[in-house]
């Protein structure tokens, strides 16, 4: 199968992106022709180096609905570029185009040039909360474009969780084609970790014997920073010897490093790396604060390394399989000292996460259920 997958070139750093490129790498794996289509604008460059192994890289002229002052309004008067694009597309040739969105109101032009091609189309969509629950600017009237390319879309709507999937179908109606994909990471081989772990940790000047808890991200503010920073603090004042490191970059970083250091915290901000497991392999603990999600491929890689998930309450009401088995819910209420403070309990979680991994979020099994998804009914 020809397999056309779309960026909506917001970035080449992010959850969205590394999903691109694990579904192209499952793909191809299985079999298929996978290529990958982005705007030329030079943030994308990123992208196109990691994914060229994997397929063909088309790049052209496109404007992500971000870089608009009045973002999805915009789409409303953008009819001649999703007839470009979709002429564009239909000269590939793809049997599937599938497109990659953010959230709801991301490259709602691309959504009407995979319709126009008549080309069987679908559309992952990581972040389904509406404009409303985050807090922008002409929130009604945004929800209202979005709602409404959304309807007229004919492919497959794809979230990435049941909740999502519920989000999804209240606000696009009972007439979509809606199908949940969880996502798939690589499973790292851990046989050399013990070497890994060591180099790395040597890398950070932490000890082996102290505790590493480790977050992966943008460092801007749906991910809460400060909040891990708070956290970090607390877990601090109950094991001294822990040390804690935060991979990722952004628009916060500056004062994510400021606020750091000014409360003395054990804290290492390590700037972007595509080569995350490293700092996974060495840690002993994956804590995550974000203030919401889509699936997170950070969260899944951290689970896929055996790594416990240390994560706050609005996002375990959200991912059902983070059971008291593989996390620990971070509440003021208390509860979750006796856990991190226990080698025994965290050894346990451990080998409980990797489990979890290999049975629910394999890239096998996500690139079998995009076959199915993308097969004629």
């Amino acid at each position: 199968m020809k397999i056309l997958l779309v960026s909506s070139s917001s970035s080449s750093r992010g959850g969205g992106e590394l999903y691109q490129l694990y579904l192209g790498r499952a793909l191809r794996e299985r079999g298929h022709d996978v290529s990958l289509w982005m705007s030329t604008h030079e943030r994308m460059d990123e992208l196109e180096r990691l994914f060229a192994p994997i397929g063909t890289v088309i790049r052209a002229p496109y404007t992500n609905t971000y870089d608009y002052r009045f973002r999805s309004l915009n789409h409303l008067l953008g009819g001649g570029i999703a007839r470009r694009v979709s002429a564009e597309w239909r000269k590939l040739g793809p049997d599937v185009i599938h497109l990659n969105k953010q959230n709801l109101e991301d490259c709602l032009d691309l959504l009407e040039a995979a319709r126009l091609t008549g080309i069987r189309s679908a559309a992952t969509i990581h972040i389904t909360q509406d404009a409303r629950f985050l807090r922008a600017k002409y929130a009604a009237a945004r929800d209202w474009v979005s709602r409404h390319f959304l309807r007229k879309f004919p492919g497959v709507l794809v979230p990435t969780l049941g909740q999502r999937e519920r989000e999804l179908r209240e606000f696009v109606g009972p007439q979509a084609d809606i199908r949940t994909v969880i996502n798939g990471v690589p499973m790292p081989d851990l046989t050399h970790r013990d070497s890994l772990r060591a180099e790395i940790r040597a890398e950070l000047n932490i000890a082996p014997a102290q505790s590493l808890i480790l977050a992966v991200g943008r460092v801007v503010p749906q991910k809460r920073p400060m909040l891990w920073l708070d956290w970090a603090e607390k877990m601090h004042r109950e094991i001294p010897e822990a040390r804690f490191v935060w991979v990722g970059s952004g628009e916060l970083a500056e004062e994510f490093d400021r606020t750091a250091a000014q409360r003395k915290l054990p804290v290492q901000r390590v700037a972007w790396t595509n080569d995350v497991p490293r700092y996974l392999l060495a840690a002993d603990a994956f804590m995550h604060t974000a203030e919401f999600e889509g699936l997170s491929f950070a969260l899944l890689e951290a689970l896929s390394a055996g790594l416990p998930v240390l994560i706050t309450e609005n996002l375990l009401a959200e991912l059902p399989f983070l059971t008291p088995a593989v996390s620990v819910a971070l509440s003021d209420s208390g509860g979750w000292q006796s856990a991190v403070k226990s080698p025994g309990t965290l050894a346990r979680l451990r080998g409980n996460a990797r489990l979890l991994a290999e049975e629910k979020f394999s890239f096998a099994r996500m690139a079998h259920d995009y076959e199915a998804l993308y097969s004629p009914q």
